[in-house]
Formats: C-alpha cells, structure tokens, sequence
C-alpha cells in the first residue's frame, strides 16, 4: 500500500496583534450587550483569547492538519468552563475570527483556516468526555504517587519527600520514582487545573517540587561502586527558547546518564543559537529538544535545519518530544527530526539505536 506523503513544515506567521484586534472589534460590533458590561481586565482577557485561536491555527496552517487547532479546542472548552463564561463564548468567538479571516487571509490560508475553524466549531458540538486519571490502580507505585500528589496539592513539600525517601530507601529504583510517581503526579496536576481543582500557583509549585526531588536523586543515578558501562556518547538535552516546561526534558537527560551517556543538559529557554552553540561545543552525538507548547514549533523546526545545515553540527542526530508530538504522530517527520520520543525511556531507546 502505498504510504501517503507526509507534509514538510511551512512556517506560518500571521500578524497576531493585527488580527486579534480586527476579531476582537468585530466581536464587540456583534455582541455589544456583552462587551458593555466586560471590565477592562475581562476585555484584555478576551483580546488574549483570540490570540491564542490564532497561535494554535497558525501551527495547523503549518503543519496542513487541523489536529493542532482542534486539540486546543477542546483544551479551551475545559479551561473556559472554569471562567464561568456563557456557554457560547468559545464558539462566538471562533465565528468572529473567521469572519475577519474570510476578509484578511489570501485564499489559500482563507480555505483552510474556514475548514480548521469548523472542525473546530465541531468538537463544541460533542460530548464532553471526562479526562481520564493519571494515577491509576496498574501502576505498582501508585500509593506513593497518590500521596506524593496529595501532600504537595496542600504545601506540605516535606512531607511529600518523605514518602519518596521512603519507597528509595526501600528498593524501588530510581528511574521507577521518576517513571511511576513523579510523571503521573505532574499529569494528574495538569488535569486537576484543566478541570478547576488546582490553580496555577499550585501547578507551579508540584512542578518545582518535583524539579526539586529530581536534583535530590541526582546523586544515586550513578551511585558508589556503580558498574554502569560508559557508553562514550554525547547527550545534549533542553527546552526550545521559551519554552519553561523543563521537567520532562531533565528526566530524558537523567535517563541518558543512567544509561551511560555523558549529558549536557542546558534546562528551559535555551536561545536557538545558544543550544547550538552547546551541540557543537560538546561534540554531541545525539541532541533531544523538547517543546511543550505548539506554538514554539517554528524554533524547533529552525533549531533542526540550522543543526542539519551547521557543518560542526550537521552529524548530530536529532530527537524530539512534547505535547504537540504525542498529538500528531508524523509531526516529528515534518520538523526534520530523526526520532520522536513519548518518554525518558523511548528517548534512550531511540538514542541507544542510531549506533547499532
């Protein structure tokens, strides 16, 4: 059967701050009773909602695939639910950005964003499906995530620790404290703030908390007298510039030097030039990006052609993970990467076989 072809990466930058405002005062013109009564903060907050439409439709322009767009739609329809806002804000607004589309965009990208926009406008349309638990009774660890997710919704970081302390201390291998605990508690933190049940200063304050027991673990991942074989290679590991989502990118690099790879990892908000800068100083066989958010997209496509164009660079091998890649499965293709990884565990996978 003959495979169907996979569209490359296009770069699309519509003029956000132009559109955003022709779509806001076209929301305004249609829903004046509305508006009327909106504070200045609920005003900036919805000029800000469609700036956000924009950014996510602009990936899909992208990429030539509504699934960018259309998750993010979903996403809203959640986090919007939360605002108390009347059940036909979101699609009010989708309608009122496509009208100023239909009047601003050339043809092409006028065909597109109308059918993205309505498959959008579609998925309001359905039943609203729970979002299913990341702590889960499969997973072997899942009291100590449980209670490692608790202790930290209320604060109590301490606490928290000490339960980690405890399953180490017991046994349990490091690498399944960061696989089974740490990466359900933040999935199942992300889940509580889409649905309500945590604000952002909390989700904040797991993330640090588990960044924090990370740098606390660090030391066992090659504890004394270790035998792990040193497998000569070269690990560069960060997070497009930014882009703060860091946890999962720390793991991949840990995961690395668990398995032998010397590391280099540069955390959040590297600057395009600065991570090459890194790559080609340390000689890295292998470099993992990571990009959270779709709209960070256009750094990591440049990241890959200036890495791939570099002639001090242009041998590393390119590994990439993020939101927007569990999403679409050939994105990873369509950036130029050479892997996609879901996890710390596929990322030393894939690496490991670029040298069988």
């Amino acid at each position: 059967m003959e495979q169907k072809a996979i569209s490359p990466y296009h770069p699309v930058s519509l003029d956000l701050e132009y559109l955003a405002g022709k779509a806001f005062e076209h929301y305004r013109e249609k829903h004046r009773k509305i508006v009327l009564h909106l504070s200045p903060y609920q005003k900036t907050r919805t000029l800000n909602d469609f700036k956000d439409h924009i950014r996510y439709l602009q990936e899909s322009l992208a990429i030539n695939n509504e699934a960018i767009f259309t998750d993010y739609i979903g996403w809203a329809r959640l986090v919007y639910a939360t605002r108390h806002l009347p059940p036909d804000y979101l699609p009010s607004t989708l309608t009122a950005l496509n009208e100023v589309l239909h009047q601003e965009l050339p043809l092409d990208f006028r065909t597109r964003t109308d059918n993205y926009i309505k498959k959008g406008t579609a998925v309001l349309g359905q039943e609203l499906a729970d979002i299913p638990p990341f702590i889960t009774n499969e997973n072997p660890l899942s009291a100590v995530a449980q209670s490692c997710l608790e202790t930290l919704i209320t604060g109590d970081r301490e606490k928290a620790w000490a339960g980690i302390a405890q399953a180490v201390t017991s046994g349990v291998p490091v690498r399944d404290i960061y696989l089974r605990v740490f990466q359900p508690v933040l999935g199942e933190t992300g889940r509580f703030w889409q649905i309500g049940k945590a604000g952002i200063a909390q989700e904040h304050y797991v993330t640090a908390s588990i960044l924090l027991f990370i740098s606390r673990l660090h030391d066992q991942i090659h504890p004394a007298g270790s035998t792990t074989e040193r497998r000569g290679k070269t690990l560069v590991a960060g997070c497009v510039s930014d882009e703060l989502h860091d946890v999962g990118i720390r793991m991949v690099a840990d995961f690395f030097e668990m398995d032998g790879w010397n590391t280099y990892y540069v955390g959040g908000n590297t600057p395009a030039q600065s991570l090459i800068e890194a790559v080609r100083d340390q000689h890295a066989d292998v470099v993992a990006l990571s990009s959270t958010m779709a709209f960070h997209l256009p750094v990591v496509h440049y990241l890959v052609r200036s890495l791939s164009a570099d002639p001090g660079t242009r041998e590393v091998k390119i590994i990439v993970g993020g939101y927007p890649f569990n999403i679409v499965p050939d994105l990873w293709k369509q950036v130029g990467a050479d892997a996609y990884a879901g996890n710390a565990d596929e990322a030393v996978t894939a690496g490991n076989a670029f040298f069988k």
